[in-house]
């Protein structure tokens, strides 16, 4: 049986909701009216014209700063609430949706921050348009954060629409309140190619692709560099190593880029953005983090380190660079970077810098904190490379890009802020690198990098079944001390491996390793995911011939559907029209990497099979009519005696679950209970004992 896989994070997500999230977090599903959208009239927000004919005019005033960051986005401050803008539609399960459409006319994409984001458990937020296939969401209430602040990452096109879908019965009011708009007006990640020539403004000519041969003795080194977006700005970073060596996401960027907590929980990490060949002009950002915290700052020397809100994954295959805080000048340096906004590039100064200092109109740093690059011999740097690592004939860290001069045109003068100034300048742990980089108060001054090196022969496995674990370096050291996590068979091992594992519980798992050479002490980790056999089960809803689907199964990696009349799903959550009343067999196959399972139910286009009554007979209690497994507008009844006289009458809307029928004040004996469910009448005989 050939099953379409749905998403592995979705699902890891499903199962583990503790597991790390990373990217732009998001947790399936489809929005109720994409389908739809071109023949909805939703309520449109316009941002406002007079502010966006002055927005290429602001951006070539920014554009004569010597900082090299590059805003490509402008951002509006809007005030649009759940509360006071928007339309709430009722669907016929009763589920209410809230839609706004945001429109910014010459926009390559637009992005949004909500200032207020709190949803409950079972909504669901999607961000989409007519333009593009690509939907954004579901965010749930897994993406709720404590600052209440959640940016949504660009999609392309002028205009977008924004749904929540409220769940039955929420826990509380969702609290959706979206504070800025973002309009793209560079198209500096050409994302709509047709759209003028804008589409060429990649970085200069004279950059070289990390790809070239130029860039061969950098690959390890270029996975720790990241392009960054954050308040319509772009800028570059680097995953920094720490002298406990265990994986804590920090990033190296500059002061300029980014020093305030909100902007920096807005920040969108993008790593291996870059082309495939030493020609090619484009590159995916599929492998992102977004969000992160000011660890360490000043606005006396221009850097900042952030820790981002997730660990990489290993399919990232990301490297923690090393550093020299000695200040020692390097005979020779390299940068690493993303100018403006384009793939990875690397640019080589051979010969020394020298020490200098950087002031602007923005910025005055302290005195003789900065290397000044005299002259590029090859590359450049543009705005997007600042935060950009500087490196020294070593491979480690010695700088990160402040701003200068340099272009294709004439490159020179660029300025980094020394490591070694960043490093213990200014005593409080908030103003210095050296707390968080050397946690064990070591001292030394020179740290090499940290690569993962615990590889999994898979990401995702099956309980008791087996994974090969191996260390990928051809070294051989003294020791080594496994620990391969919990519920682990065998649980330790001392010698290099490889070695073969199995899980006898389901969870992630987490694998370190322990090796010494020379005395010296080394620490690696890794994590698996281990999963139980799949459990299939699903309820529905229905009105006449028409059924909603609900999947409530365990472990389920992917779905076939089949509705017993031909016509078949592989969605979570179909819905399904039926052309002929009757009894249906439906089947719901589920996969994940332990196999296939399949249950089958019996469904029935008969209102009257799926209304439960109890307690049937009744004696001296209330009796219920359940209404859960019907989808209706209006339901009329009357409850007669056997002789036809009208006893009772009532009706009840959409909103309601149940009917409830006070029958203790009547005599024993049958009663008639008749139901007009949006013109099908439905009969019942209900029993009174005494």
């Amino acid at each position: 049986m050939r099953l379409k896989f749905i998403s592995i994070f979705i699902f890891l997500i499903v199962l583990f909701p503790n597991f790390p999230a990373f990217t732009q977090i998001s947790h399936g599903g489809s929005p109720y009216f994409k389908s739809r959208a071109n023949q909805m009239k939703f309520e449109t927000f316009l941002m406002p014209i007079n502010d966006m004919r002055n927005i290429k005019m602001k951006s070539f005033d920014e554009g004569k700063s010597r900082l090299k960051n590059a805003k490509f986005a402008y951002g509006f401050t809007v005030n649009k609430s759940i509360d006071n803008a928007g339309k709430w539609t009722l669907i016929p399960s009763g589920q209410r949706i809230w839609n706004l459409a945001i429109t910014s006319p010459g926009a390559y994409s637009l992005s949004l921050v909500f200032d207020k984001f709190r949803l409950p458990k079972g909504g669901q937020l999607f961000v989409y348009n007519y333009t593009s296939d690509r939907v954004l969401g579901a965010y749930t209430e897994k993406n709720n954060k404590d600052s209440g602040c959640f940016a949504v990452q660009p999609l392309a096109g002028e205009d977008l629409i924004i749904e929540y879908i409220e769940p039955l019965n929420p826990e509380f009011e969702a609290e959706l309140q979206l504070g800025k708009v973002y309009h793209d007006f560079k198209n500096v990640f050409r994302i709509l190619k047709e759209k003028s020539s804008l589409t060429k403004s990649s970085s200069g000519s004279c950059n070289v692709n990390i790809n070239c041969p130029e860039g061969l003795n950098w690959q390890v080194e270029k996975r720790a560099v990241c392009h960054i977006t954050y308040g319509g700005y772009i800028a570059s970073g680097t995953l920094i190593n720490n002298t406990k060596k265990d994986g804590k996401p920090y990033i190296l960027t500059s002061y300029h880029v980014i020093h305030d907590e909100t902007i920096a929980e807005e920040a969108i990490f993008y790593f291996n953005y870059e082309s495939e060949t030493c020609e090619g002009t484009s590159g995916t950002m599929d492998q992102s983090i977004s969000g992160s915290s000011v660890i360490a700052t000043t606005n006396h020397l221009d850097f900042s380190l952030l820790e981002m809100s997730s660990i990489p994954p290993a399919i990232y295959q990301v490297y923690y660079v090393g550093w020299d805080r000695s200040g020692e000048v390097p005979s020779q340096t390299v940068c690493i970077h993303h100018p403006n906004g384009d793939v990875k590039k690397i640019s080589m100064d051979y010969d020394a810098p020298v020490t200098g200092s950087y002031a602007d109109s923005d910025y005055t740093f302290d005195e003789n904190t900065h290397w000044h690059i005299l002259d590029w011999e090859l590359g450049t740097t543009e705005g997007g490379s600042s935060g950009s690592p500087l490196f020294d004939t070593n491979h480690r860290i010695v700088g990160n890009l402040t701003g200068g001069d340099a272009n294709c045109s004439n490159s020179v003068n660029d300025y980094f802020a020394k490591f070694s100034s960043s490093w213990d300048t200014y005593p409080a742990k908030e103003n210095q690198l050296k707390y968080w980089l050397d946690p064990e108060n070591t001292g030394v001054l020179v740290l090499g990098g940290y690569n993962q090196s615990i590889q999994i022969d898979k990401s995702i496995t099956c309980v008791d079944a087996d994974v090969e674990v191996f260390f990928n370096i051809d070294m051989d050291y003294d020791t080594y001390s496994w620990n391969f996590g919990v519920d682990a068979n065998p649980s330790t091992a001392t010698t290099k491996g490889p070695h073969t594992v199995q899980y006898s519980s389901p969870g992630v798992k987490t694998i370190s390793l322990t090796y010494t050479k020379d005395g010296e002490s080394n620490n690696e980790y890794s994590s698996l995911i281990v999963v139980s056999d799949t459990k299939p089960n699903f309820s529905y809803l229905f009105k006449d011939k028409s059924f909603d689907f609900r999947d409530a199964s365990e472990n389920a990696e992917s779905y076939l559907w089949n509705f017993g009349d031909g016509e078949s799903s592989e969605l979570m959550n179909p819905s399904h029209v039926y052309k002929k009343s009757g009894k249906y067999q439906v089947s719901l196959t589920t996969s994940n990497v332990c196999g296939d399972e399949n249950l089958i139910q019996t469904v029935n286009t008969s209102y009257d099979s799926e209304l439960e009554i109890y307690p049937n007979p009744s004696k001296n209690v209330k009796t219920r009519v359940d209404l859960n497994a019907v989808l209706f507008n209006r339901i009329d009844w009357w409850l007669y005696d056997t002789r036809g006289a009208q006893r009772l009458n009532g009706f009840v809307s959409q909103y309601n679950s149940f009917i409830d029928l006070d029958l203790r004040p009547f005599p024993s004996g049958l009663y008639i209970l008749k139901m007009d469910i949006d013109g099908s009448i439905v009969t019942r005989k209900i029993t009174i004992l005494k």
